[in-house]
């Protein structure tokens, strides 16, 4: 007989005809079965009270890291984010007694959702008082939409910038690629972006000093910019020496904007960061394009967009 999945009705229907006096023979013609499943679904009722198995019970080892641990495990990681797996592994001996492998810590930090990550450096010069205090004055002095404040940064590239960092290769082989060693010449990029995206930009061979980045500011920012506190009324900057120049100082304040500066070491508080982390991804995916781009200067402009 052709093995089939038989529902618990029908399991219950042969029983109940059974024990109704119908004869065994007949029951197994009219219902399809066999004689030994009858038997074996009469075994099942006897012990269960059901003519099926109840589920069985959760079998395996307990765990090794319970939830407890594994939250003070969490706490260790947001302190020292760069903590080694056998670090890990003496740390949880020596204050909470287990005794764990790195390869089964590292499957239950995994399940935990804790995966390796590449390092984000903070500057330990950075003052979160003074990082704090700038956000409150933010907040209480901007309509809250952003739309007020121009961002302005820069950034530069050279031919490393624009190779990729990771491919794909067979387990335990490289994954090697041909490419310059050497850097090329060196662009710097300074763009100012609002709420709307890029309002402007202007790219170099070489850095920019003070003066190129004052008449960046003067010729395409502040013709755009309207007087505080309209939109386009704020602009913001870090701290770059470059930045602090007296005359585009008064300047700024004679077209009646506001000029503010960033915290020390805090680049992540401007924006336009996040449009580079962009601008820099969209550089290795084309580099090649851009590489070989007869105007450089025009490349990096047309990647803005």
């Amino acid at each position: 007989m052709v093995n089939r999945r038989i529902g618990s009705d029908l399991k219950e229907c042969g029983l109940r005809l059974w024990e109704l006096g119908w004869d065994l023979d007949l029951i197994i013609e009219s219902l399809c079965v066999s004689r030994s499943s009858l038997y074996r679904w009469r075994n099942i009722f006897a012990q269960f009270k059901s003519v099926t198995r109840p589920p069985p019970p959760v079998t395996g080892r307990p765990r090794i890291i319970v939830r407890a641990v594994l939250t003070a495990i969490k706490e260790v990681y947001h302190n020292e984010a760069d903590a080694y797996l056998d670090e890990l592994v003496w740390w949880l001996a020596i204050h909470h007694d287990i005794i764990i492998s790195r390869s089964a810590l590292h499957s239950n930090l995994r399940e935990a959702g804790l995966t390796r990550k590449l390092l984000h450096k903070i500057a330990r010069e950075r003052d979160e008082e003074v990082r704090a205090d700038f956000l409150g004055a933010i907040h209480d002095n901007s309509a809250g939409a952003g739309k007020e404040f121009v961002f302005v940064d820069e950034m530069s590239k050279n031919d490393h910038d624009t190779a990729r960092h990771y491919g794909l290769a067979l387990r335990g082989q490289r994954a090697d690629f041909v490419d310059n060693f050497v850097r090329g010449d060196r662009y710097s990029m300074v763009a100012a972006i609002t709420t709307e995206g890029y309002m402007s930009t202007r790219v170099i061979l070489g850095s920019f000093n003070a003066e190129e980045f004052r008449d960046y500011i003067i010729e395409q920012v502040l013709p755009e910019m309207n007087p505080y506190p309209a939109n386009k009324s704020i602009l913001l900057m870090d701290n770059c020496r470059i930045h602090h120049n007296i005359e585009l100082i008064d300047v700024v304040n004679a077209a009646g904007c506001l000029l503010i500066y960033l915290p020390p070491y805090s680049p992540d508080l401007n924006p336009i960061e996040e449009s580079f982390s962009t601008l820099k991804a969209f550089l290795r995916r084309n580099g090649h394009a851009i590489r070989e781009n007869e105007n450089p200067e025009l490349a990096l402009v047309e990647a803005c967009g």
